[in-house]
């Protein structure tokens, strides 16, 4: 017989099948669960606590009615999501997605046993509804502050916390506890961290039954590995099912079997009940580096089918999104809407698979169509071999594009450059074209004369990340001393960033990076130096790719090692779920201590747990594989 404490807590929600309800259950209380409608027909006097879960609206008046005597009475209540009580009312609902949750210190001691204040929590990208104004008697447990950068807690005092806050949990007069948010769902929301979020959810359950839960629900997406990866049989197999997981992945985002592209993947915002947002554009650059996934797990398993859906992105990539003629004759276009926008490091990138075909697998079919596209990079690159961060067809015409190509400088930045110097230098290394040499070396001396100090977008770690694999290729192309040392520079200086788990810290000396500490467009993830967040979408995804080609020019057992540590990783991050929306991907950010997706929210479109179709899993997944191919 299940063990019971006694208590008897009335439930009132339109489901009896919520994370929440489980973990009271595990209290040992007695858990009744009604409909609303039903619980305008109960009578409260029979159980010693309500819990409320709404839905936004008001609760009808005559259960109202009944609550807030019950509450006259000191009957503890907990309502969540509800707008109108015990004095307070609120606006419509608001979304969270780049807002957090501070947890508040009381004067009498720690308001949520086991947090302090200024502790950080992510909601993933919720809906809250905002009281118009406070009431006596209103204490704050939890509230949503804008524009927190700090990683996992703020450092500040609890005016600076409350002020301008709006809150997120709080009581009144010690017998009704209210949360704004959709909190019933916690776990299939993915709420972060994960064990921050366990001791709210405690107090709660404590607070409503007088016992704490015994158990909370598994987590909706599991990450590591049940081997050894130390023992080679055990990594093989393990990258072996990690590569096969993503790719299905993959495939679940193609439109048209690949011949319309592919989605960009996953939004950050997961709404209460568990959805994640789809980011549903239609990339160039996702879609050039999905096909080559595809074609090297073709060369991997044999798999006739990966190999059409490789050839039908490419067909859309030298398709509809090139142009044709005129002065703009090879330009990539951006996306499916951004029709007119040309990033260089983006289009390379889609470029890059094309050219690994070229010198790994002696196919050079599309070999021309890329030298096209490259061809239009040169002719709007600067004379120090770098590029302005994008170009626009409305304000381009063949005057502008003669402007650019005889400017003194591009913008001095791996984030913008890199790709398309490492794009420049394979094509040289199948080609032999001297004009590709010649401003792939310019452009990455220009940014090697500056770093550490180039033109950072997110971190100094992402510049070191994004140079890997282009001063691989300088080498491979030119044999010179001087660009091994430039290699193995960077590559030392990123080993300085190095953590136990295999990958790379955040970093930014001087924080000159012109999204660090930002919260109002594009953001890092960095807050502080050091913190234990790897960013998967700017950083640590190029690096199996580029300690891999690396190994594969310089034969140095240091960039094999490198490589086998960094796919470790990727192995221990990759979402293992039931959900096929998440199973198989990477996110961008995984915190390597607490050992889950969290970082800091604000970014507006690629924040902590986007999941990127091209530059991170497909790039990853290329990394993975191209050591099966050494010769």
């Amino acid at each position: 017989m299940e063990k019971t404490n006694g208590r008897k807590c009335l439930v009132i929600s339109q489901s009896d099948d919520h994370d929440l309800i489980h973990v009271l259950r595990s209290t040992g209380a007695r858990v009744t669960c009604v409909t609303p409608e039903a619980a305008v027909r109960t009578e409260p006097d029979g159980f010693d606590s309500i819990c409320v879960l709404g839905d936004g609206s008001p609760v009808d008046a005559r259960l109202r009615t009944k609550l807030e005597e019950s509450a006259a009475k000191d009957k503890r209540i907990f309502l969540e999501y509800i707008g109108s009580f015990a004095g307070l009312y609120s606006a419509g609902p608001a979304d969270t997605a780049r807002r957090r949750l501070v947890a508040v210190q009381q004067e009498s001691g720690a308001a949520i046993p086991g947090l302090t204040a200024g502790d950080l929590l992510d909601d993933m990208g919720n809906f809250m509804l905002r009281p118009w104004y406070g009431v006596s008697g209103m204490t704050p447990l939890l509230v949503y502050k804008d524009h927190i950068i700090a990683h996992t807690h703020w450092n500040a005092t609890r005016e600076e916390i409350t002020e301008g806050s709006d809150p997120g949990l709080w009581l009144i007069n010690g017998s009704v506890m209210m949360c704004s948010f959709r909190l019933r769902d916690f776990n299939r929301a993915r709420f972060a961290p994960r064990e921050a979020w366990h001791k709210v959810i405690s107090c709660i359950s404590e607070w409503l039954t007088g016992s704490a839960p015994s158990a909370f629900p598994a987590p909706v997406i599991r990450y590591g590995s049940d081997d050894d990866l130390n023992g080679d049989a055990a990594f093989d197999r393990n990258l072996r099912k990690t590569i096969d997981r993503c790719v299905a992945w993959l495939k679940r985002y193609l439109v048209d079997e690949g011949r319309g592209g592919i989605r960009e993947g996953l939004r950050h915002e997961i709404r209460p009940d568990g959805e994640q947002m789809k980011a549903t554009a239609v990339r160039t650059d996702c879609s050039g580096e999905a096909a080559g996934a595809f074609r090297f797990y073709s060369e991997l398993t044999g798999d006739e089918n990966a190999l059409r859906i490789s050839e039908n992105l490419k067909d859309f990539v030298f398709g509809p999104m090139t142009v044709r003629g005129g002065a703009f004759d090879g330009m990539l276009r951006w996306t499916d809407s951004a029709w007119q926008v040309c990033y260089q490091d983006d289009a390379a990138r889609a470029l890059l698979p094309v050219l690994y075909d070229c010198l790994f697998f002696g196919d050079g079919s599309r070999f021309p169509d890329a030298c096209r596209a490259l061809d239009f990079l040169v002719r709007t690159t600067a004379k120090d071999g770098c590029r302005i961060a994008r170009t626009d067809m409305p304000f381009l015409d063949e005057d502008k594009i003669k402007e650019l190509r005889e400017a003194e400088h591009g913008v001095a930045s791996a984030h913008y450059n890199a790709y398309y110097h490492a794009a420049l230098l394979l094509a040289y290394l199948h080609g032999r074209n001297e004009t590709y040499l010649e401003v792939a070396r310019r452009g990455l001396e220009t940014i090697m004369a500056l770093y550490p100090d180039t033109a950072r977008e997110q971190s100094e770690t992402e510049e070191q990340c994004r140079l890997i694999l282009p001063l691989a290729a300088l080498y491979a192309a030119t044999k010179a001393e001087k660009h091994k040392e430039m290699l193995y520079r960077v590559t030392n200086d990123l080993i300085q960033r190095m953590h136990p788990s295999g990958s790379f810290l955040e970093w930014d000396t001087g924080y000159k990076a012109n999204c660090s500490r930002e919260s109002r467009g594009e953001c890092s993830l960095l807050t502080e130096n050091g913190d234990p967040v790897a960013d998967m979408l700017y950083s640590v995804n190029w690096l199996p790719m580029g300690f891999a080609f690396a190994y594969r020019v310089t034969n140095d057992e240091l960039f094999y090692s490198l490589w086998r540590e960094v796919a470790k990783f990727c192995i221990n991050t990759q979402a293992k779920s039931k959900a096929p929306a998440v199973d198989g991907s990477w996110c961008r950010a995984f915190d390597m201590e607490l050992r889950e997706p969290y970082g800091c929210p604000h970014d507006v479109g690629w924040a902590a747990c986007c999941a990127e179709t091209g530059w991170t899993n497909a790039e990853i997944l290329m990394g993975l594989m191209l050591p099966e191919f050494y010769v």
